[in-house]
């Protein structure tokens, strides 16, 4: 009887160590619901945020890319499935009257002539729009640096705009005697030759230069806009006149063609007439179109009236002007 009394003692003792076990185990997490039969809770992550020099980006987690510096890397950027996806999403938030992310590719995907051609237009526009932004943005910029610098009558910034955008005879000017009215007249220079280019424009001329990407000159060399050079080693010579003194201008990356196009309309005299016409539209408050501006490219290709009309017609075709009140994202 004592035997069987110790017996029962043990048993219950046994299982009131077991069920706390079972109970200690539950509350740290070793037994979940599997062991219960209870059906675990779906989580789905749909967006991830990153903060790329104050830059903030919003994508969605299957068209993550990775990201070195402010641009996507060759290898996201050559991946067509993915590349097209975000240019869903960026051609989406024009759509929806959205601000376009601050994500900027380095160069053309090497593989754009792979792209249907309706792929390959909608790629190539959602590439250039947030760079054509960019490039508008520090076009502003350096305007405000402008209007501080005779503000606070700073000779040497001054004398470095004068020389950037070659103000008439700057390089007979003795800065460090400059009088009143000289001072009034290099600033209304400077003040007209540096301001936006309207979106659809460059876009359109981006087309026509590059052919939507994919000319040798945008994939070897980045170059978007043709630009001439006559410097040895700075260009690629066109193919059939390898003995030619000029070569189109090659870019470490896109954004380089894109700012440089942006400066040689803002100072090249062939463009004076488009500077004034843009400065007294904006004197105005007006709306300076891509199309009304492109009338004074008759100087920019050899053609002459002929390239005006050819980007006219594709600023229509394509429905460029669609893209001229388009924003960055808010740093």
């Amino acid at each position: 009887m004592l035997t069987k009394a110790i017996n029962i003692k043990d048993k219950y003792f046994i299982n009131i160590l077991y069920l706390f076990v079972i109970s200690l185990l539950f509350l740290l997490g070793f037994i979940g619901p599997g062991f219960w039969k209870m059906n675990s809770p779906n989580f789905k992550f749909v967006v991830f945020q990153k903060d790329l020099n104050k830059d903030t980006i919003i994508v969605n987690k299957e068209v993550k890319f990775n990201f070195n510096n402010k641009y996507l890397s060759s290898d996201q950027i050559n991946k067509k499935s993915k590349v097209i996806k975000w240019s869903n999403q960026v051609l989406r938030s024009i759509e929806n009257q959205l601000p376009v992310p601050r994500m900027y590719f380095s160069s053309i995907p090497k593989n754009i002539n792979e792209y249907k051609i309706f792929e390959k237009k909608k790629v190539f526009l959602s590439i250039l729009l947030p760079i054509a932004l960019r490039g508008n943005e520090l076009a502003l910029e350096e305007r405000k640096r402008l209007k501080v610098a005779f503000l606070t009558n700073n000779i040497y910034k001054i004398e470095y705009f004068a020389k950037k955008y070659k103000v008439k005879n700057f390089t007979k000017i003795n800065f460090g005697s400059l009088n009143s009215l000289q001072l009034r007249n290099i600033k209304k220079e400077l003040l007209i030759k540096v301001n936006r280019v309207p979106v659809s424009m460059i876009i359109a001329q981006a087309i026509i230069e590059s052919g939507w990407g994919s000319s040798r000159f945008a994939q070897e060399g980045n170059a978007l806009f043709g630009e001439w050079t006559w410097k040895s080693n700075d260009g690629i010579k066109p193919n059939g006149n390898l003995d030619a003194n000029f070569a189109v201008k090659s870019f470490k990356n896109i954004s380089e063609s894109l700012n440089s196009y942006i400066l040689n309309l803002n100072r090249h005299p062939a463009y004076t007439e488009m500077r004034n016409y843009r400065s007294m539209m904006f004197k105005a408050g007006k709306d300076i179109t891509g199309y009304d501006t492109a009338a004074y490219l008759e100087n920019y290709a050899e053609i002459g009236l002929a390239y005006v009309e050819k980007v006219n017609d594709m600023i229509k075709s394509n429905k460029l002007y669609k893209f001229e009140n388009s924003v960055l994202e808010k740093r």
